[in-house]
C-alpha cells in the first residue's frame, strides 16, 4: 500500500564534499565496516555514521547491504544526537522494506504532535503490524480508535485488536471487550465483551476488574452474581481502583451481595471520597445528614457536599446552596446560597435548578448576600415557576403578585 506522503527515493546524489574528500576506494566493505563496529563501541557515533555514509558511495555493495546499512546510519545518528538526519535515514531503509527501520519510523513519528507526523507514524506502525507484532498491533489498534493519524475508526480499531488478541496481553483483551460492550467497531455483544473482559480481569486488569464487577452486578453478559461482582470490586479496590471502592460502598449500603452494613458503606465512601470520587462525596454528605451508618452531623454533612460540589457534582450544588440559605448545618450565609444556587440554575442537568432559580430569585429580590435586583429576582421566579416549582408558583400568586404585575 502506498501513501500520499511517502515518495520513491531518488538517486543518492552527491555525498558531502566532506566525505568524498576522505573516502578511500582501496578499503574493502568489511574493513569499512570494522572501523563503524569500533566507533560505536568507543561510542563514537558521529563518526560512525560518517564511516556508513561512506560505505553508501561504494558501488559494489549489494542491496542488501545497502539497506542495512541505511539503518545502521541511522542508529547513529540517533545516538549521536540527530533525531532529523536519523530519520532520514531510516525512512530511506524502511522504503525499501526495512522492519526494523518501519518501526524506527513510526515510533518517532509518533512522538510529534503533528498531524501529518501522526499519519505518516500510523502508516509506517500498520506495515510493521501486519507482519505480526501485537505490541504494534495494539498500538494500531489505539490510534485508529483514539483519531491519531487518521479519522476515528473504529471498525479498523477492533480489527487490529483482534489480530493482536491471540498473542497479547490484557490490555488488548480489555480493550477490545469494551469495543464489544460499547458496539463500537460491530454490533454490540455484551456476552463476547464479558468473555474478553473476563480473561483481562484474570490477569489483574483492574479497569477489567471493575468492569467484570459492573456486569456481574448487573446481569450484563453473564448471569447476575452479586457475590461475584463483590469480588471482582474488592480485587479491583485493592489495585487502588476509586471507582469500585464507590460501587462497593454502595453494595454494603443497599446490602447486595453482602450483609447490610451503613457503617462500613461510610468508611468506604470516605476512602473513596479522600480520593476524589465525587459520588462518594456527596454520599457521604447523605449519610452524615440523615444520621446512617453515624451520628447526624449536618456540618461535616455540609462539608462533604462542598467537596462534592467542588469536584463538579451538580446536585451537590443545590444541596449547598439550600443549606446556606435556610442555615442547615452553619450559620446562614446568602453571599455562599447564592453562589451555589446560581451553579445549580445555569446548570441543565442539575435535578431541581428550578427550586436554585427560586432561590437565587429570592435572594436578589430581598438583596440578600447580593445587590437588589428586584426585576432580576421576579424572572428567575417566574422561570422556576414556569418549570414547575409549586413554592415559586404560590410566591407569584400570593407574596409578589404585585410586583409581578408592575414589571
Amino acid at each position: 500500500m502506498e501513501s500520499g506522503f511517502v515518495k520513491e527515493d531518488q538517486a543518492e546524489g552527491s555525498q558531502s564534499e566532506a566525505v568524498q574528500d576522505r573516502a578511500q576506494p582501496q578499503m574493502s566493505v568489511d574493513e569499512v565496516y570494522a572501523l563503524a563496529k569500533h566507533c560505536r563501541e568507543e561510542k563514537d557515533y558521529q563518526m560512525e555514521a560518517y564511516w556508513y555514509e561512506m560505505l553508501l558511495m561504494y558501488r559494489d555493495i549489494d542491496r542488501e547491504q545497502l539497506v542495512a546499512t541505511q539503518y545502521y546510519c541511522g542508529e547513529a545518528y540517533f545516538d549521536a544526537g540527530n533525531e532529523k538526519e536519523a530519520l532520514h535515514w531510516f525512512e530511506k531503509a524502511a522504503r525499501q522494506g526495512h522492519k526494523k527501520a518501519k518501526l524506527r519510523c513510526g515510533r518517532m513519528f509518533a512522538q510529534s504532535k503533528e498531524d501529518k507526523d501522526q499519519e505518516k507514524a500510523l502508516y509506517w506502525l500498520e506495515q510493521v503490524a501486519e507482519e505480526g507484532n501485537p505490541e504494534i498491533q495494539h498500538l494500531c489498534g489505539d490510534m485508529n480508535c483514539q483519531g491519531r493519524g487518521t479519522e476515528v475508526n473504529y471498525a479498523r480499531a477492533l480489527y487490529w485488536y483482534e489480530k493482536a488478541s491471540p498473542w497479547g496481553n490484557a490490555s488488548t483483551q480489555f480493550a477490545r471487550g469494551m469495543m464489544y460492550y460499547r458496539g463500537e467497531g460491530a454490533g454490540r455483544d455484551l456476552n463476547r465483551a464479558f468473555d474478553c473482559l473476563k480473561k483481562a480481569a484474570d490477569w489483574n486488569h483492574v479497569d477489567a476488574q471493575y468492569q467484570c464487577g459492573w456486569m456481574y452486578q448487573h446481569g450484563e453478559g453473564t448471569r447476575k452474581n452479586l457475590k461475584k461482582a463483590l469480588s471482582c470490586y474488592e480485587e479491583a479496590m485493592n489495585s487502588g481502583h476509586v471507582g469500585a471502592l464507590y460501587q462497593l460502598g454502595g453494595m454494603y449500603y443497599h446490602g447486595k451481595g453482602v450483609k447490610k452494613d451503613r457503617k462500613r458503606a461510610l468508611s468506604i465512601y470516605k476512602e473513596a471520597g479522600d480520593k476524589g470520587e465525587s459520588g462518594a462525596q456527596l454520599q457521604c454528605g447523605w449519610m452524615y445528614y440523615r444520621g446512617e451508618g453515624t451520628k447526624k452531623d449536618r456540618q461535616k454533612a455540609l462539608r462533604w457536599f462542598e467537596r462534592a460540589g467542588g469536584g463538579g457534582c451538580t446536585e451537590a450544588w443545590l444541596i449547598c446552596g439550600r443549606m446556606y440559605y435556610k442555615g442547615a448545618g452553619t450559620d446562614k450565609d446568602y453571599a455562599k446560597a447564592l453562589f451555589w444556587c446560581e451553579k445549580a440554575a445555569q446548570a441543565s442537568d442539575c435535578p431541581e435548578h428550578a427550586e436554585a432559580k427560586y432561590i437565587c430569585g429570592r435572594l436578589y429580590t430581598a438583596g440578600e448576600g447580593v445587590e437588589e435586583d428586584r426585576e432580576k429576582g421576579l424572572r428567575l421566579i417566574r422561570e422556576a415557576a414556569e418549570e414547575g416549582y409549586q413554592p415559586a408558583r404560590f410566591a407569584l400568586k400570593f407574596k409578589f403578585s404585585r410586583q409581578a404585575a408592575k414589571s
